[in-house]
């Protein structure tokens, strides 16, 4: 059977035995509408003019789309709207959750695709002697057939395995795991050009700007990687992995752009020490092509205005600083006690919003972490943070995403010159 996701090509036959290329774009009880390829034109026709064959690729196809949204789908509309690579729409699926119905909504809603565990440590170089690519290296096979960009999130990071976050693991033990994994990853993958962008790290400071470090036991959210050590010659004493990990991706992974990415909110104090450590690893010559924003935030967060204005003010100093700005892995949590699906769905719009203001001024990507509320982070499952519910229904936020992009705010006037921020 032919591929049943949005956007590919098939051979369809008239009952008679002619044959055209083209798209299969809505099933309905007795008709169907195609869109022929050879000149894009779009029509209806009756089911019964087809084959059998088609007729029952067409209960298939329907079937796999049950949930259609209205509308069109958010990567048909960037490809209409948007010059190319000056935006990308993301999503985050893990690629043994992509048959539990997730993947045929990423694969025809998104223009990129950020795996959500697939390449990071804890998957591919657990421990010494221990590797398996075999679910990155489905990513990136996939990918490539659907045309879908890349980010390698594969990060030195807190989400690294239980053997890194063992306490009597030694600072020569990580780093030599550390080497051994980023060094191998970015040989195995830089080569493919549809891999765009590579979290180096992920973390590394606390909202009240520290050094991210470790924590006793092996069941909490903790950073084994500073043990390696810190940089005592420099005032902002950052730690070693930092600056190993970019050493490695600069040098085997020429043609993927390097990102650090970072939790949090807006506070100041963190976001200083974030771009202090971009000029930091500059310094060291270094490349750092860009930052990224989780955004796992509260439904409500753009109300407060100073929210709103320091991303502005974040994503001006980015490009100012010749750095693509990323909202990396958002979600938008509900409260569980009283779920306000339409404060949601005004809080994703908020950010895209503010987001596609800087669309002209320098490279932005925006990327929602995981696709249903069904196969969502489990800790976090029951605030409902993605824009497809249970059963894969798009849900109020998925609207306002499609709207905004169909038609986003007006586009800001490039900065004379770095803001302080």
């Amino acid at each position: 059977m032919a591929c049943l996701s949005i956007g590919h090509a098939y051979t369809f036959t008239s009952s008679e035995g002619a044959k055209f290329d083209g798209e299969l774009l809505r099933v309905r009880s007795d008709s169907v509408r195609v869109k022929r390829a050879s000149d894009n034109t779009e029509f209806t026709l009756n089911k019964s003019r087809f084959s059998l064959k088609d007729q029952q690729y067409f209960e298939a196809w329907a079937e796999t789309n049950r949930n259609m949204p209205e509308g069109r789908r958010l990567q048909a509309i960037l490809a209409d709207k948007y010059s190319q690579d000056s935006l990308y729409i993301g999503g985050t699926t893990g690629w043994k959750k992509r048959e539990q119905g997730t993947g045929y909504i990423i694969d025809r809603e998104f223009s990129y695709v950020t795996p959500e565990n697939d390449f990071k440590q804890a998957t591919a170089h657990p421990k010494p002697g221990i590797w398996n690519w075999e679910p990155g290296d489905k990513w990136i096979e996939h990918c490539a057939e659907i045309n879908q960009v890349v980010r390698l999130h594969g990060p030195i990071s807190p989400q690294c395995s239980v053997w890194a976050m063992e306490d009597h693991r030694t600072a020569e033990e990580l780093k030599q795991n550390l080497i051994e994994y980023m060094t191998a990853q970015c040989q195995r993958y830089d080569a493919y050009e549809h891999v765009k962008w590579m979290d180096v790290v992920n973390e590394t400071i606390t909202t009240s700007g520290r050094w991210f470090g470790p924590k006793p036991g092996t069941d909490r959210w903790e950073n084994p990687w500073t043990i390696i050590g810190y940089d005592e010659t420099h005032p902002l004493m950052p730690p070693l992995y930092i600056k190993m990990a970019f050493e490695i991706a600069t040098q085997h992974a020429p043609n993927t752009k390097l990102i650090i990415n970072q939790h949090g909110g807006m506070q100041d104090i963190m976001w200083l020490t974030v771009k202090d450590l971009v000029f930091y690893l500059r310094e060291q010559g270094l490349r750092v092509d860009g930052i990224g924003w989780q955004a796992h935030i509260d439904t409500g967060f753009e109300k407060d205005t100073y929210n709103i204005e320091r991303l502005h003010e974040l994503i001006d100093w980015a490009h100012s600083n010749e750095l693509s700005f990323h909202v990396t892995e958002m979600n938008a949590w509900l409260d569980p006690r009283s779920k306000d699906y339409e404060a949601q769905a005004e809080t994703f719009a908020a950010i895209l919003e503010a987001l596609l203001e800087h669309r002209l001024n320098g490279e932005i990507s925006w990327n929602v972490w995981n696709i249903t509320d069904g196969l969502a982070w489990i800790k976090n499952r029951d605030k409902e943070g993605t824009l497809f519910d249970v059963n894969g229904e798009a849900k109020p936020a998925y609207y306002a995403v499609q709207e905004v992009l169909e038609n986003p705010p007006p586009p800001r006037a490039p900065l004379a010159s770095t803001p302080d921020f």
